[in-house]
């Protein structure tokens, strides 16, 4: 039983680097050792703990909200099998929620992230978060999306650090959007948007990134900036993990159009089940809303199969 857990979480670490590398989070910390502060957190075997032990570590300035710096804390956690009952997955996801609370609440006051945060140049606000990565490997459903079984998870009252989730099927759409930008912009390069959706007052950030921040990680829409290769045009992509129907396509056409803010020409919207052979009447009849906008806009799937042959070539 020993050797099965620590090879699951071998592997469970091993996709989490890889996931993380891929949105940009490059440069990370892993395996920090924070001492316990708090004599009431305890350890599996009801003894108080002396250290936390934090998986990964990631530091930026939050692009959202002015002169802030995000500490995450990330927690992997890998099962070999599928998702257990519904039962069980609650109890799992408090228990590794809280281990998050608590490993967050002795890292704000630990040394050893002191000396992190000022050698990585920290902002006036510093904000803790953790990142709970929990994904299972049994192979018959790899995008499996535990998301709606949590959503009624009764949570602590002195629960107070945001905690964000990446489980199978949230993986499965990051990886996704990675690998159709590299192909269906392969002689462009990109960068992950990021709109004007915080507390940013003074617009001193840079509306572009090469990392994904953990608002646009939790986000059903991510948009991506396209750039030809001289740097003399742009173009807007959002991938949308949402069910085509007239009337989602609409919402993101609202949104795209926002984001583009009439400067941008050329819009592409990635769905992952959106068909040219039954949906183009209603992606026609959506557009018609905006039919005062200029825009050039293409709509897509972004899960390849036969019918991404019919898409309209750039």
């Amino acid at each position: 039983m020993g050797e099965k857990s620590k090879k699951s979480g071998e592997i469970g670490e091993e996709i989490s680097k890889k996931l993380l590398e891929l949105i940009g989070w490059k440069t990370f910390l892993q395996n920090v050792t924070i001492a316990c502060n708090n004599k009431s957190h305890v350890n599996e075997s009801g003894n108080p703990r002396k250290t936390h032990g934090g998986d990964i570590i990631f530091i930026y300035h939050n692009p959202f909200h002015d002169d802030r710096t995000d500490i995450v804390h990330v927690s992997v956690k890998n099962s070999l099998s599928a998702p257990p009952s519904p039962a069980t997955l609650k109890r799992k996801f408090k228990e590794y929620y809280t281990e998050l609370q608590e490993t967050i609440a002795c890292a704000k006051h630990s040394k050893e992230i002191q000396d992190i945060c000022d050698a990585y140049g920290t902002r006036n606000k510093k904000t803790h978060s953790g990142l709970l990565i929990w994904l299972h490997n049994e192979d018959t459903n790899l995008e499996c999306d535990i998301k709606p079984q949590l959503s009624n998870v009764r949570l602590e009252e002195d629960c107070i650090f945001p905690v964000y989730l990446i489980d199978n099927s949230r993986a499965a759409f990051l990886i996704k959007i990675i690998d159709d930008i590299s192909i269906r912009f392969s002689k462009k390069t990109s960068d992950f948007f990021y709109p004007q959706i915080g507390t940013n007052i003074y617009d001193k950030e840079k509306r572009s990134g090469n990392s994904l921040p953990l608002e646009l990680i939790a986000s059903d829409i991510v948009p991506c900036l396209i750039r030809s290769e001289d740097s003399t045009s742009v173009e807007l992509v959002i991938y949308a993990n949402q069910a085509f129907s007239q009337n989602s396509y609409k919402r993101i056409l609202s949104y795209a159009l926002k984001f583009s803010a009439g400067i941008i020409k050329r819009i592409y919207i990635g769905m992952p089940d959106y068909n040219p052979t039954k949906d183009e009447q209603a992606a026609q009849l959506a557009r018609m809303h905006f039919s005062e906008r200029e825009e050039i806009i293409t709509i897509f799937s972004f899960k390849k199969s036969i019918l991404s042959l019919l898409e309209t070539g750039e």
